[in-house]
């Protein structure tokens, strides 16, 4: 093999990637009676995944889409709006997402709401007033990842053996034990990363 053959192979699997395993989400926030709110989802029982958890409008990035395209897509089709009633505010970048794959994270504003969502995907929506978020913290819970190893790993291979010394990983898991129901993990990550970014702690 050539060195221009694994340039052309390099370019062709590029080019035929899209982005696997990334999601795109965006924080909405309406109008309420008496000051902003951030609206939430909780999402439908019959889902595969992550049933009755309360999340973000947004999904997974489909091939040729950007991010804020797939936002703006998943956002229409779970809350029946409309592109036009959707403002852009911002981009708070990519955050840890479920499973640890990347969270495009947006923020944008919905005109003229008025209670919709698609049942195939969402149980209901609520919404909270950012003024509440801004003045409760979550409580932090902090958890390890270890390693599971299958009964045919070759500990052999391993310089040690049994006695390698992994790398582990760990996070902080917050949870929003006031609100009904409790808004935990990615979503409360996302949330209280918002909340630091507004209050200038970041």
């Amino acid at each position: 093999m050539q060195y221009k053959q694994i340039k052309d192979r390099l370019k062709a699997y590029n080019s035929n990637r899209g982005t696997p395993r990334e999601a795109a989400v965006f924080i909405p926030l309406l109008e309420g009676p008496t000051c902003i709110e951030m609206l939430f989802e909780v999402r439908a029982k019959s889902l595969a995944v992550q049933p009755g958890e309360v999340c973000l409008p947004g999904g997974s990035i489909e091939r040729g889409e950007t991010p804020r395209d797939a936002a703006v897509r998943e956002t229409c089709e779970e809350l029946l709006v409309s592109p036009s009633q959707i403002e852009m505010l911002g981009s708070m970048g990519a955050e840890r997402g479920p499973g640890g794959r990347p969270l495009h994270v947006f923020v944008r504003k919905i005109s003229n709401y008025e209670g919709s969502f698609s049942p195939d995907e969402v149980d209901r929506t609520f919404s909270l007033p950012l003024s509440w978020l801004m003045s409760h913290e979550p409580q932090l819970y902090d958890v390890r990842m270890q390693p599971i190893y299958p009964a045919d790993f070759p500990w052999e291979l391993v310089p040690g053996g049994r006695e390698y010394r992994w790398s582990t990983t760990s996070s902080s898991v917050p949870f929003y034990t006031e609100t009904d129901p409790v808004v935990w993990g990615a979503t409360a990550r996302v949330l209280k990363r918002f909340v630091d970014i507004l209050q200038g702690k970041l």
